[in-house]
C-alpha cells in the first residue's frame, strides 16, 4: 500500500519532509539499556526496549514535524479563561479559538484553545484512514494536540491540529520537532462478541511475545 504526503509549501518540503516514525524515537528510549541489574536482587531484567507493543506503537506510521518556530503566549482572561497569543513567521498560521467551542478545563482554568496548521495533505487509497495521534512516549509536559481519525482517502486539505497548552508559561514549539503521528490503517465493519474463557497461558516475558505473538509491520 501507499500512503501520500504532499506539502504546498516547497521550503518545508525540503527541509522538514516526512520521516518514519522509527527514525525520531525519543532521546530517553534510545538511551535505554535492553536489560538492567537490579540491586536488591542481582537478577538482569530486560526494559521497556524489549517491550513490542511499545516498540510497535513508536514506531508505527510517519511523523509530521513542526515546520516553523512557534510560540504560545497562555494569559488569563476575565472569567477565569486562558487564552492564547501566538507568534509564527508562516502564511498557514495557527488560530486561537474560544474555549466554549471545545470545554477542555485544566486546573479548573476554562482553557481557549490553539490550532496548528502546516502544508501537509495526506492521502490513501481507497478504504483507509490515519490515526493522527501526539507522539505519546514524547512525554510533552507543555501542551497535548487532540488525536483524531481522519478518511485521507477523501479528504483532500491539510489537517490541522488543535491542542491546549498544560501551564501558563510560554511555550515555545521548534521547527523540527515531532508534531504528529500519522498511521494508516484500513477501515472495516466491526461487531462485538463478549464471552468468557478460562485459560491457563501465561506470558513470563517479552521475549515470548517477541518469538510467540509478535508480527512484523513495515512502513518504508
Amino acid at each position: 500500500m501507499q500512503i501520500d504526503f504532499k506539502s504546498s509549501d516547497q521550503v518545508v518540503l525540503e527541509n522538514f519532509p516526512i520521516v518514519q516514525a522509527k527514525k525520531v524515537l525519543p532521546d530517553w528510549f534510545k538511551n535505554t539499556s535492553p536489560e538492567v541489574r537490579l540491586q536488591i536482587a542481582g537478577d538482569v531484567i530486560p526494559t521497556i526496549k524489549q517491550c513490542m507493543p511499545v516498540m510497535d506503537m513508536l514506531t508505527s506510521g510517519y511523523m509530521i514535524l513542526n515546520p516553523y518556530n512557534l510560540t504560545l503566549f497562555p494569559k488569563t482572561e476575565p472569567g477565569n479563561y486562558e487564552d492564547h497569543n501566538i507568534h509564527a513567521h508562516i502564511d498557514y498560521m495557527p488560530s486561537a479559538h474560544h474555549h466554549k467551542m471545545c470545554p477542555v478545563r485544566i486546573d479548573d482554568k476554562k482553557k481557549h484553545w490553539f490550532k496548528i496548521k502546516h502544508p501537509w495533505t495526506v492521502r490513501t487509497p481507497e478504504g483507509y484512514s490515519c490515526l493522527f495521534i501526539q507522539p505519546f512516549y514524547d512525554f510533552n509536559h507543555e501542551f497535548n494536540l487532540f488525536p483524531a481519525i481522519v478518511d485521507t482517502d477523501k479528504h483532500d486539505l491539510p489537517v490541522e491540529f488543535p491542542g491546549y497548552s498544560l501551564h501558563s508559561k510560554n511555550i515555545e514549539i521548534e521547527q523540527g520537532v515531532p508534531l504528529m503521528q500519522v498511521i494508516p490503517f484500513k477501515r472495516d465493519e466491526w461487531k462485538m462478541n463478549v464471552s468468557f474463557e478460562q485459560t491457563d497461558s501465561q506470558l513470563t516475558s517479552e521475549l515470548q511475545y517477541k518469538d510467540i505473538f509478535h508480527s512484523k509491520k513495515s512502513y518504508s
